[in-house]
């Protein structure tokens, strides 16, 4: 992204080459996000601080062509969608799409919000919000090899 009066404001590489850019708010933040889309279907969505979450679209045949923006199906208000179209002229929409963020949380950020759901009333002492995160992390480990 650039200006000519001011210069380069950040870049960011990607993986492949784009053909579409666009940009809208997927993740309810009152901000825009840039969403930029390859032939293959791979899919970028970068906000302001440069987070970058990759979606990839599985078509057969290479990405004709792609929007985004906030549309409304009948009845209903405006969502955020995702619209690709494929050489082979299938229309795909996704509508509705939610992103809660696009940023990294860190423990210290996630323990932070375990507050959140208890009560107002109670307070966890930082003991016990590590003990609960080496659980948490213990059973995401567990479940990882599992697969």
């Amino acid at each position: 992204v650039s200006t000519q009066s001011t210069g380069e404001l950040w870049s960011l590489p990607l993986d492949n080459p784009i053909f579409a850019l666009v940009k809208t708010d997927i993740d309810h933040d009152d901000t825009d996000e840039v969403i930029a889309c390859s032939w293959d279907g791979l899919t970028f969505f970068v906000d302001h601080n440069k987070n970058c979450v990759k979606f990839k679209f599985d078509a057969s045949v290479p990405i004709r062509a792609f929007c985004a923006g906030q549309y409304a199906m009948e009845g209903s208000s405006n969502k955020p969608a995702l619209v690709y179209v494929t050489f082979s002229g299938d229309v795909v929409i996704f509508y509705d799409v939610q992103l809660t963020s696009l940023g990294v949380q860190t423990l210290n950020d996630y323990a932070l919000d375990l507050s959140s759901i208890c009560d107002s009333e109670v307070t966890l002492p930082s003991q016990h919000r590590v003990k609960i995160i080496r659980n948490l992390l213990s059973n995401i480990s567990a479940e990882n090899s599992a697969l």
